[in-house]
């Protein structure tokens, strides 16, 4: 029956990649007792990662089987799956841990659920949290989707900080009490300090009815006597353009709508300086734009993502590294399309590019993709507003403006 159902699928994908060059269809097998589906990631406005848009709810095939098709998507964009319409009910791996974004493949498979969504009344309640931390704890930070502050361990403290009740052989106990919106998807975990740097170990979620936890390790302990300034050079690819943004945990990862990061002081030398004061330990990545598509990667041919670097003060308050490259390059001198190749115009507030042999994505000067198509012929934007884009038909790029 597996056999014959995956199958079925592929034919289904195939027929509708026939249709429709720039649709894709999207499979998926979910944990059974699964009561809905939604699939959330970078596709086009107004379903850009949120999983509360009608546009992502899948179509059921059975008890353990959903599916979808979405029009102007392609085969690069990043995707995740949810139970129900909210990120309380993102998917986890089998141990209950994040998956990392997902890019297409035909028959995906879901192994857990964070939780999984009921069509069941809102369940609004004060919390009082009793945890028991490691010995030699100093503070306790509570992170979850509380109204408010939802993740964010740097919070206002008088938001996320726990009260020190007492200290034993055990360990020590904090607590704190918090109001969610819905005990029904009330999910949280604990931090040493005030960023993701100093997390639980490991860093599943704790949720409702569980109200006395219990964590047995700190990926690092956090002591407000013991912070510093951590100093970075960096010595960057040739090539690299005049700006360089460190991202990471000490600001809550918090790249947004093409802003967000910390730039980096261009030296003499063409290395990037950069300073994070008031830390212990830092999760971190550099990034040659502010945008996640542009990361550091392991050498200068390879098109992957390095994950995270950890510093600690004070061993590493004075650290040299060297981004062996780039995930994409950037280069702010943009190579203009070929007029003998392409006719490009905007016209009624839309821009339109006659001549496409494959590919045509438009993007807007933050770097956001806005469109993508996979055509012959003639690409037709949708309505835009008043401003200047970047159009990258079959891999060369030009700037048009949309008056």
């Amino acid at each position: 029956m597996k056999r014959i159902f995956t199958f079925a699928i592929a034919l289904m994908s195939l027929f509708a990649m026939q249709q429709n060059a720039s649709a894709l269809v999207y499979n998926v097998t979910v944990p059974a007792g699964t009561n809905a589906c939604v699939i959330a990631g970078n596709f086009p406005a107004p379903m850009n990662w949120a999983p509360d848009n009608a546009g992502g709810k899948m179509t059921k095939v059975d008890a353990t089987h959903y599916t979808i098709t979405l029009a102007n998507t392609d085969e690069t964009m990043k995707y995740k799956y949810c139970s129900g319409p909210d990120w309380s009910y993102v998917e986890k791996n089998a141990a209950g841990l994040d998956v990392s974004d997902r890019t297409y493949s035909a028959a995906d498979v879901v192994e857990k659920w964070a939780l999984t969504w009921a069509d069941v009344p809102a369940k609004p309640m004060k919390l009082e949290i009793n945890v028991l931390t490691p010995v030699g704890t100093v503070e306790c930070y509570i992170v979850g989707n509380f109204t408010g502050f939802s993740w964010k361990p740097d919070a206002p403290v008088d938001s996320c900080k726990m009260l020190k009740t007492a200290t034993t052989a055990d360990g020590v106990f904090f607590t704190k009490t918090v109001y969610t919106a819905d005990a029904n998807k009330f999910q949280y975990h604990f931090c040493s300090g005030p960023a993701w740097a100093y997390e639980q170990d490991p860093s599943t979620n704790f949720v409702y009815p569980e109200v006395n936890p219990i964590v047995t390790k700190w990926k690092a302990i956090y002591d407000p006597t013991k912070l510093g300034t951590i100093n970075i050079t960096a010595t960057v690819p040739a090539g690299t353009g005049n700006n360089v943004w460190i991202q990471g945990d000490f600001i809550g990862w918090n790249f947004a709508n093409g802003a967000g990061g910390v730039l980096g002081t261009k030296n003499i030398d063409g290395t990037f300086s950069f300073s994070v004061p008031m830390v212990m330990t830092i999760n971190y990545r550099l990034y040659n734009r502010q945008d996640w598509g542009f990361p550091e990667s392991s050498s200068p041919t390879a098109a992957d993502e390095l994950p995270a670097s950890v510093a600690n003060y004070p061993a590493d308050a004075n650290l040299a590294i060297t981004v062996a490259g780039w995930k994409q390059a950037f280069d702010t001198k943009v190579n203009e399309v070929s007029i003998d190749n392409y006719k490009i115009y905007s016209n009624n507030n839309k821009i339109v590019v006659e001549g496409v042999v494959s590919t045509a994505e438009l993007f807007n000067l933050d770097g956001r993709r806005v469109q993508s198509e996979k055509l012959s012929g003639t690409f037709t934007s949708q309505t835009l507003n008043k401003g200047l884009y970047v159009v990258r038909v079959d891999g060369a790029t030009k700037k048009v403006s949309v008056n």
